[in-house]
């Protein structure tokens, strides 16, 4: 028999009563215990009850409380209610809003300044984080004059916060100059510094501060990792990943970040033998795998062919966010599995996960590679009236897609022409490609012009429109655009595979015979044949 149903309970206060001291009414002891949203309205409906919340510690610690709980709304009602709140409250309030409002953080602050309060060095650090995200330089700016003024000790996280700052603003000189301040040995600037390097692909800099540093922390190594993966370079991003774990002995353990990245660059590179390694490391110290981790588990096994491992995992997982879902459906819509694609999407819906603009992307797609064009106008307009979601261009390319690949591209132009904004062109390269599948001229030259005013040196929109021209019969087209690629040299993506053995991703490309065992290739596709 099934156990009652019971809500949970707050600690017993009478036994807390002979632990605390005096001072300390239990009912804050019991808000620092809370472990959840429920818990801390509990006790901020004691602390009403009680008279504790006009005592001006009190609210302070509760609007923490549900800042911890990214209950913003609740954070406010409180603030908003203190009569005088102090730097705590200020502090609390303007971390909370970094993330949901950057721009209300630094009105924040400056009303903290207007009221006579002085901040302190935690201040200054979730100031200048919203100023990171906003890319406000010249507030940033403004703030560090401040820090100066108010002489803050230079290896302080206020100055890893302003080399943040000012690296994500693209000024890595000013960057430089606040390290240039910090000692040598300031590790979690000098990890700033790196992260900034790589977000704005400055990675040869990237690498040589991180070859001169004497002791790397995983944040030092998972800023390498990640940072190669933003680039492109996973091929580098793995080859680090196994020198972390290879060399740097049991000192340093993977943070979720570099997993998370190492999957990625495994998923990139349809690496699955150095997934599965990665995925044993993981179990192998103890990591715990949540949603972010399990969801990156799930893309890599399925972008590397493994759909039924991938499946198993997200089966396992005991808690999803959409994210998940939609990485799972993407998955099966990429195997040609586009039925469990819309089983999951029904599922998802039925346990109450709202659908968002990434899931929708990922089902239509499953039904245009499907050809399944009614279910996709019914999923289309189904994310429309029933979700309010406005279509995206990815949305609108997914349904041109759709209906280009079933030979319906005088629908397909309909679509196009009823489009509220310009169409972009990833529209017209949808179009473009139905009609050179179809051989439709009209339309496919519709497209080209379009595309030319758009992209005019886009290699791979003229290599396309010259597919269209040949497939046609349309031989002198064909040739005026292979001759106009050369003169201009413009550049074409050419066709790459990848093949892993023994845990080694092997690239190959159209045209090129680098490879450093290409006589031995060579040699044995002759004995085949």
């Amino acid at each position: 028999m099934a156990a009652p149903h019971t809500t949970p309970s707050l600690p017993n206060s009478q036994l807390l009563l002979k632990r605390t001291p005096p001072r300390m009414p239990a009912t804050v002891v019991l808000l620092q215990m809370c472990h959840n949203f429920q818990e801390v309205r509990q006790i901020h409906a004691q602390f009403i009850v009680s008279g504790l919340l006009s005592r001006p510690p009190n609210a302070g610690r509760l609007l923490d409380s549900y800042v911890s709980m990214s209950q913003i709304y609740y954070a406010l009602m409180v603030f908003d209610r203190m009569p005088s709140p102090d730097e705590f409250a200020y502090n609390a309030m303007i971390r909370g809003l970094m993330g949901y409002s950057p721009y209300d953080s630094l009105l924040l602050y400056n009303k903290l300044l207007l009221g006579g309060l002085t901040p302190d060095t935690y201040t200054y650090t979730f100031v200048l984080k919203a100023c990171s995200r906003l890319e406000a330089i010249k507030e940033g700016k403004q703030l560090h004059c401040q820090v100066i003024k108010a002489g803050v000790a230079p290896d302080s996280h206020v100055h890893t916060s302003l080399i943040n700052m000012y690296a994500k603003s693209g000024n890595l000189d000013s960057a430089e100059g606040v390290l240039a301040e910090c000692s040598q040995e300031n590790v979690l600037a000098i990890n700033s510094m790196i992260s900034g390097y790589m977000n704005q692909g400055h990675v040869e800099k990237a690498r040589a501060m991180f070859e001169k540093m004497g002791v790397r922390d995983a944040a030092t190594w998972s800023g390498m990792i990640t940072g190669y993966t933003k680039n492109g370079m996973h091929a580098e991003a793995l080859a680090l990943f196994q020198d972390m774990t290879m060399f740097s002995g049991s000192v340093v353990l993977a943070n979720e970040s570099a997993l998370v990245s190492s999957l990625s660059a495994a998923a990139s590179l349809g690496a699955l033998d150095q997934g599965r390694w990665i995925h044993e490391y993981i179990c192998w110290v103890g990591a715990k795998i949540g949603v972010t981790l399990g969801t990156a588990l799930v893309d890599m096994y399925a972008k590397c062919g493994s759909i039924d491992c991938s499946y198993e995992l997200f089966r396992k997982m005991q808690e999803r966010d959409v994210v998940t879902w939609g990485v799972m459906m993407s998955g099966f819509a990429m195997h040609g599995e586009a039925r469990k694609c819309f089983q999951l999407f029904d599922e998802m819906v039925a346990s109450g996960t709202r659908p968002n603009e990434v899931i929708f992307v990922a089902v239509l797609s499953a039904c245009s590679h499907a050809g399944y064009v009614e279910l996709g106008h019914r999923y289309f307009n189904q994310m429309v009236h029933d979700f309010g979601i406005r279509p995206s261009v990815e949305h609108y390319g997914c349904m041109v897609d759709l209906l280009g690949r079933a030979g319906r591209l005088a629908e397909a132009e309909e679509l196009i022409r009823s489009m509220p904004e310009n169409p972009t062109p990833i529209i017209w390269g949808a179009l473009l490609s139905a009609c050179r599948i179809h051989k439709d001229l009209r339309r496919g030259r519709w497209a080209f012009r379009n595309l030319m005013q758009l992209e005019p040196f886009h290699g791979d929109r003229y290599k396309l429109a010259g597919q269209m021209f040949s497939n046609a019969g349309e031989k002198e087209e064909a040739d005026n655009i292979t001759r106009f690629i050369k003169e201009n040299e413009l550049e074409t993506t050419r066709g790459t595979s990848f093949i892993e053995i023994d845990g080694v991703v092997h690239e190959f490309v159209v045209g090129n015979t680098d490879h450093h065992r290409a006589k031995e290739i060579y040699r044995m596709w002759e004995g085949i044949n």
